[in-house]
């Protein structure tokens, strides 16, 4: 249990602070507020508190495709209706997508999740 907590926080501060040097290499050193923004933080891991539930719930593979979506759309969602992005729908996608990628290694490298399966 404290495992997982703690796979799913670095994943989720990791794989914000790699969105956030993507987007500095995308858009310039403008980006670096990015990485000092704690709200980020917290919704990165609120979203990738989502990958025990996947993880457990589905084969590795679709489990692997089911947050790759979950973690780079719910972000994008949040970044363009709620937020107000103006930036443009592949971009914000992109940089979501670096986000999930990050995450998802970093959760399953802690975890070992794919590779340790207890399944019922």
């Amino acid at each position: 249990m404290i495992r997982t907590v703690f796979a799913v926080l670095v994943a989720g501060f990791a794989g914000t602070i790699v969105n956030a040097l993507a987007a500095m290499l995308i858009g310039g050193p403008a980006k670096w507020a990015l990485m000092l923004m704690p709200g980020r933080y917290a919704v990165a891991c609120i979203v990738a508190a989502l990958l025990p539930f996947i993880f457990r719930a589905m084969k590795p593979t679709l489990g692997v495709v089911v947050a790759a979506i979950a973690l780079a759309g719910i972000p994008s969602l949040n970044a363009k209706l709620v937020l107000g992005v103006g930036a443009p729908w592949f971009n914000v996608l992109l940089l979501n997508a670096v986000y999930a990628a990050v995450a998802m290694l970093v959760y399953l490298a802690i975890t070992g999740d794919l590779t340790q399966r207890r399944r019922r």
